[in-house]
């Protein structure tokens, strides 16, 4: 048996240049390779850091809700007060005529409501619900400009046909309590432009006490909600509301139940609209007219415990972009309004 034979080989020194070269090519290449691994990987945990940064952000904005305190000495109550002079019954009805229904859109925003960002307002509680949180807001020569993302607020609208409303009520109890007397029939209902039909039906229970604001037993009357009130939310423009209430209901197309249950609110406020149905600001309210808003919000309340989740509302109604719009916001002005004091 013969061993194998050791060939030597000798390179000459243009190839031994061109290994060299290739060489540190590769280890060049590993460095940036490396490099650009460690990059994503500190991408990725700077990501989940702030994602990790803006959840704590907005839990401890809920937990700073600044009505918690009151909204507790109410929700146990078993035998509330009444109004004082008593109960009030009324109607809206709208019978003919179309409807606006909100759009997606930024919402400018009131310094008389948000403040500044030296001195900034509105921001505590569930974002969109009771506050503002104040890394949503841009901001513009010192001053507040514009949520930075689209909600039911805003100037955007369309005009849809054949809205029709009803509203029988009753406000009896003065504050939230775990009890009511407040009753709320209501039922409305409109169309597209290719005859489908969308409704909203209310209230299989009242919100008899409210998670971040107070809910009045389920109807208050004559009261000041949204803006810089506390009570709803902040996007909304102050508003003198002559009823409103909140409660579970149903959403509806073509006769169908699409969404169930959800919180719904309506209200019968001074005009909030101006030029071309853009929200109004603070300063720009119409006291001397009054219409009335619809709201199924793209929030639910957690069960056992007094806050808010984001969860979109199935409406059925798809937007030009091909999504569905997710809550109604709907107006109506062509209205019939009865009211009187006593049972």
């Amino acid at each position: 048996m013969t061993c194998p034979q050791l060939v030597s080989v000798s390179l000459s020194s243009t190839q031994r240049s061109v290994r060299l070269r290739a060489g540190a090519f590769f280890q060049r290449g590993l460095l940036v390779l490396a490099g650009a691994l460690l990059l994503l990987l500190g991408a990725v945990d700077t990501a989940q850091a702030q994602d990790k940064k803006m959840k704590k952000m907005l839990m401890q904005l809920q937990e700073m809700n600044q009505a918690d305190g009151y909204l507790e000495a109410h929700r146990n109550i078993k035998e509330p007060l009444e109004l004082l002079g008593g109960p009030i019954s009324f109607t809206v009805e709208q019978n003919a005529g179309g409807v606006f229904v909100g759009l997606p859109d930024q919402r400018e925003l009131d310094s008389d409501v948000f403040g500044t960002p030296e001195m900034p307002r509105a921001f505590t509680g569930t974002p969109g619900v009771t506050g503002v949180p104040v890394p949503f807001r841009e901001v513009e020569n010192g001053q507040f400009t514009q949520l930075d993302r689209p909600t039911p607020f805003g100037d955007k609208s369309m005009a849809l046909p054949n809205g029709t409303m009803m509203l029988k009520a009753k406000d009896v109890t003065a504050t939230d309590a775990a009890t009511t007397k407040d009753e709320v029939k209501f039922k409305a209902s409109w169309e597209d432009k290719e005859g489908n039909t969308y409704a909203v039906r209310c209230c299989e229970m009242l919100a008899t006490a409210g998670p971040e604001f107070p809910t009045f037993g389920g109807v208050v009357t004559n009261h000041i909600l949204h803006g810089f009130s506390g009570i709803g939310t902040p996007l909304m423009p102050t508003e003198y509301t002559y009823a409103a209430f909140w409660g579970m209901g149903e959403v509806l197309k073509n006769g169908e139940v699409v969404d169930k249950p959800r919180v719904v609110h309506g209200m019968l406020t001074e005009y909030v609209r101006t030029e071309g149905y853009e929200l109004a600001s603070d300063s720009e309210v119409t006291p001397t007219r009054r219409h009335f808003h619809l709201m199924v919000a793209p929030f639910m309340p957690v069960q056992g415990e007094h806050k808010f989740e984001h969860d979109n509302v199935s409406t059925g109604f798809q937007l030009p972009n091909g999504k569905e719009l997710p809550f109604w916001h709907v107006m109506f002005e062509n209205l019939n309004i009865d009211s009187q004091r006593g049972e």
